[in-house]
């Protein structure tokens, strides 16, 4: 492979991930959760795709003049899809852990822990994370 050939190649992988992106914001919004779990494995599958290519851009990249263009156009392209992918990770994680802190601190409330307090090195107060709680909805 050439270099825009690898260049072209990590663009189609981000336009990919970007439609996967969006999917997994949708499964999320409508907690689908099976769809969820899909779309993060197709995600990382992509990423993994992606990270194989660099690397061969990476080691093609030594031999191929870089000022032409064309391929300053294309990584360009490449490099604001990468940059909407990393955004795009960053408010997910973002939300995961606030819906996380938010649930552990009502399971907090709700069931608290009979475990003694634990200190940190520096003399503070660590949370105590929750045991595992199984909820029945049968009923």
């Amino acid at each position: 492979m050439n270099y825009m050939e690898v260049l072209e190649a990590e663009d189609n992988v981000l336009s990919k991930v970007l439609d996967s992106q969006q999917l997994l914001r949708n499964a999320v919004k409508e907690k689908s959760w099976q769809h969820l779990m899909d779309m993060i494995s197709a995600i990382n599958l992509l990423m993994d795709e992606f990270n194989e290519l660099d690397e061969k851009r990476a080691e093609i990249a030594s031999s191929v003049n870089e000022d032409s263009s064309d391929v300053r156009q294309k990584l360009s392209v490449v490099r604001g899809k990468l940059v909407r992918c990393r955004a795009e990770n960053k408010a997910l994680s973002d939300y995961i852990n606030i819906s996380r802190m938010f649930v552990q601190g009502v399971i907090e409330k709700a069931l608290p822990q009979t475990r003694s307090k634990v200190y940190s090195r520096n003399g503070s107060i660590v949370q105590n994370k929750p045991q595992s709680v199984l909820v029945d909805t049968l009923f």
